[in-house]
């Protein structure tokens, strides 16, 4: 299946010059990108992950005391 996919896509993209231009400057274009390193990617990801978790921890404390404030009120029953 993902050789006829490939086989189609080749016989559709590989007919039209202009598709056939913009994957060769595409080609050239991605040598030129200045790839991070591991331990940049590594230390973004860590960095990513403890975000999220600060704002998780935040938005489940916020939700908790809004509820708790509803309940007081009467707005809400448990």
């Amino acid at each position: 299946m993902l050789l006829l996919g490939t086989a189609l896509v080749y016989w559709y993209a590989g007919r039209k010059p202009g598709a056939v231009d913009f994957l060769i400057a595409t080609d050239g274009e991605m040598k030129k990108v200045n790839w991070s390193t591991r331990k940049e990617i590594v230390g973004s990801t860590w960095v990513v992950i403890a975000a999220s978790v600060l704002i998780a921890a935040f938005l489940f404390a916020a939700d908790f005391a809004f509820s708790e404030v509803m309940y007081q009120v009467g707005v809400i029953e448990r």
